[in-house]
């Protein structure tokens, strides 16, 4: 299940987002936080797995028009890894956004293309 982001949640944000190359230093997660708090057309999510109470995942997403979707951020509880939970958390935003054509940026668009082949 998608939870939105609430600004009390900024620590469980930062943790699963540090898991992710490119925001290793707590400056750059309190930089990434404060831009998606900050940008109306960005939006966080918490992905909590059916079945599952604990927050496994969390997507970072921008909304550029009414049917693109650009993945910022994508990161899983590396408890969990391996187990297409990423996977699973991409399912259910196209639940979310059924029209929407999902892309990425440089730090997504190899894990995207890997679930569109897992997908077709």
């Amino acid at each position: 299940m998608l939870n939105d982001y609430r600004k009390e949640q900024r620590k469980i944000a930062m943790g699963l987002l540090s898991f992710h190359q490119k925001l290793t230093e707590y400056h750059s997660l309190l930089k990434e936080i404060d831009t998606y708090e900050g940008d109306e057309n960005l939006q966080l999510f918490f992905w909590i797995p059916e079945g599952e109470n604990n927050i496994q995942g969390i997507i970072g997403i921008e909304k550029q028009i009414p049917d693109m979707i650009i993945v910022h951020d994508i990161s899983i509880n590396p408890s969990f890894r391996g187990e297409k939970l990423g996977f699973m958390l991409l399912d259910e935003m196209t639940t979310v956004y059924p029209n929407a054509q999902f892309l990425g940026t440089l730090a997504t668009s190899s894990y995207l293309s890997k679930w569109k082949e897992y997908k077709s």
